[in-house]
Parts: C-alpha cells; sequence; structure tokens
C-alpha cells in the first residue's frame, strides 16, 4: 500500500523551502556587486520570510493528517519521494558565479520554477479540498520567478 502525502506534509515543506530561498537570497544579496540586484535580492529575501510566516500559518489551521481520496499510484509516488529528496539537496553556486549576473538570475529562476513544478506536481497527489491551499503556494513561487524574469529582461 502507497503512502500518500498530506497537506500537512507539503505544507511543512514548503515552510523548509521558503527557509532555504531565504538563506540563498540573502547569500546572493551579499554576492552580486550590482546595487540594483542586491537590493532586489535583499526583497526577495523578506518575501521569503512572509512566505515562510504565511505557511506557518497555514500549517496551524489543517489537520496534521487528512484523508486524502486520491487514487493510490507507486510510481507517482516513488517520483515524489526522489523529488522530494532531490529538492532538499540545494544545488550550490560558486563565488565566480556571483560576478554574471545571467547566471546569478537564471539559478535563481531555475529553483523558483522547480518549486512551481514541484508544487503543481503534488497539486495532483492531495484531495481537491486541498487544492486552493497548494495552489496559493503556486502563486507566491510564480511571483517570484516573474519578477526575477522581469529583472533578467532588464539587464540584458
Amino acid at each position: 500500500m502507497s503512502k500518500l502525502f498530506y497537506l500537512s506534509e507539503i505544507i511543512k515543506f514548503a515552510i523548509e523551502k521558503e527557509q532555504e530561498s531565504f538563506n540563498l537570497y540573502e547569500k546572493m544579496a551579499t554576492q552580486v556587486t550590482d546595487s540594483e540586484l542586491q537590493k532586489i535580492f535583499q526583497r526577495l529575501a523578506q518575501e521569503e520570510v512572509k512566505h515562510k510566516d504565511f505557511y506557518t500559518t497555514m500549517l496551524s489551521t489543517v489537520k496534521i493528517e487528512q484523508s486524502p481520496g486520491v487514487k493510490e499510484n507507486d510510481e507517482y509516488q516513488s517520483y515524489v519521494e526522489a523529488l522530494i529528496t532531490d529538492s532538499r539537496t540545494v544545488p550550490t553556486i560558486t563565488a565566480t558565479d556571483f560576478k554574471n549576473t545571467n547566471k546569478v538570475l537564471d539559478y535563481a529562476i531555475a529553483r523558483e520554477k522547480d518549486s512551481i513544478l514541484f508544487y503543481s506536481g503534488l497539486k495532483n497527489f492531495v484531495a481537491a479540498t486541498a487544492h486552493g491551499s497548494i495552489d496559493t503556494i503556486i502563486r507566491e513561487e510564480e511571483r517570484h520567478a516573474a519578477i526575477l524574469m522581469k529583472v533578467k529582461a532588464n539587464f540584458k
């Protein structure tokens, strides 16, 4: 029998990812040399704190375990477990990379897109009643990706 993911597990993972993103944006803000980019990364870092607080509040409003009411799928379960394991390993960006604005922005955009894909995939793995909460998480990540893509377009 397959173990299904519960909304509480997804929200706990979101809290973990927001902390990682905060740490990343804080580091990026101190490593890049462009002052405008530093301000953007500082702003994104502060937004990650707000997101983490949002998810922490959301977690307090859901039951620890809900009955997902979704069809079990062992292959999808294996895929999701691998995604979580891989997502918990934050790829590194080297000191040299911080000298290349496009590379830094590409890295940050890729992390946001990965989050969007992860949550979109997991949305199929929880009960329909949880979709609204997952959609909220996805919209927050989409907004960050949009900010970063706009910045990148202006830096070319």
